[in-house]
């Protein structure tokens, strides 16, 4: 018995030892799977003729004597507010994929616009208060303006996008916007100011001029990406190495890249910077900010002239109870040095 065990014995070593060699593979490595919407370089929004200031809104005093058609659509036909937003946006609007709810700055104001529309306090999972996710790049499409819909018809993939009885996501107020898309702003709620976010390390960068030959990324069709386009244009008009903008169709896409290494900074709203900050501690807000700052408004149709009245009436109450301001310092506290809240101005008395 022993010597049958030494044999088998001997046959397994003498089997281990001439087991072939593995075969060598080549290296690979996966392909950079990048969003939908990834444009670089991207792409300047089309220029329009300069307008009268847009921040200038309709006087609430006017609903007392003007036809509300869409209010009481709203409120008594639809019975539900239809509000387009983000859901990827830290401190303005975000989505808790544990609980479902809508937070946020954004989000606290839509909702005390629906107290006042339907007279009680709605939560955000109220089916008269519709919250509606839109990718940053295709948001103001959602509004029912003449324009959009002339859009839609030449574009069918638009045909897609919802409609909505407001916009609340950062937009900023612009002559462009108000000529594209056929829409007006409510009074100004909020002043942007942009900023530069780099990943840990990379701290040396203190402007875009310590960015020449690298990516920068900004949402789509955004006051920011154009902003880009112009620092680009302007570096290489002093032969200065120049940055190469990076559009994507939703901002919060831009922190996903810089974390993968595709992109080298992020050029946006400080606001939402220290958003993404919060989200991701290797994620760096730097010190720079850009030399004017913007105010941000919410986005209705130019054919809703009550809808606009009425909302204006809201932010004005918000503004006299101090409840505006609170709610700046809640989500906003961290940011140092904020800008403060723009007055309200009018177009009529």
């Amino acid at each position: 018995m022993r010597v049958v065990l030494a044999a088998l014995a001997a046959v397994l070593v003498m089997t281990g030892c001439s087991a072939p060699e593995p075969v060598a593979q080549e290296p690979r490595s996966a392909p950079d799977v990048l969003p939908n919407g990834y444009m670089s370089p991207a792409v300047h929004s089309p220029p329009v003729a300069p307008c009268p200031d847009p921040g200038r809104s309709l006087n609430p005093a006017g609903l007392t004597r003007a036809q509300t058609p869409t209010v009481n659509r709203i409120r008594n036909e639809d019975k539900r507010l239809m509000v387009g937003l983000s859901q990827t946006a830290p401190l303005f609007s975000r989505r808790d994929l544990a609980t479902g709810e809508h937070t946020g700055f954004e989000v606290d104001i839509v909702r005390r616009i629906a107290q006042e529309l339907f007279g009680e306090p709605l939560s955000t999972s109220d089916p008269r208060l519709r919250l509606v996710t839109m990718p940053t790049g295709s948001r103001l499409f959602a509004l029912d303006t003449a324009k959009n819909r002339a859009v839609r018809e030449r574009r069918p993939e638009l045909r897609e996008v919802p409609v909505v009885d407001l916009v609340i996501a950062d937009v900023s107020i612009t002559c462009e916007r108000v000529e594209t898309y056929g829409l007006r702003y409510s009074a100004p709620y909020l002043t942007a100011n942009t900023g530069l976010m780099v990943r840990r390390g990379d701290e040396g960068v203190r402007s875009p001029d310590d960015l020449g030959g690298r990516e920068v990324c900004s949402g789509a069709q955004t006051t920011n990406s154009d902003q880009m386009i112009e620092i680009r244009d302007r570096q290489r008009a002093e032969g200065k190495p120049a940055v190469i903008p990076v559009a994507v169709s939703d901002t919060s896409e831009c922190l996903m890249l810089l974390q993968r290494g595709l992109v080298d900074a992020i050029y946006t709203d400080i606001l939402i910077l220290e958003g993404f900050r919060q989200q991701d501690p290797t994620a760096v807000l730097l010190d720079y900010r850009s030399p004017s700052a913007g105010e941000v408004g919410i986005a209705i149709s130019d054919e809703d002239q009550d809808l606009i009245r009425f909302v204006n009436g809201v932010l004005d109450r918000m503004r006299a109870d101090g409840s505006l301001a609170a709610l700046n310092a809640k989500w906003f506290g961290s940011v140092p040095n904020r800008e403060p809240i723009p007055a309200s101005r009018y177009v009529d008395p």
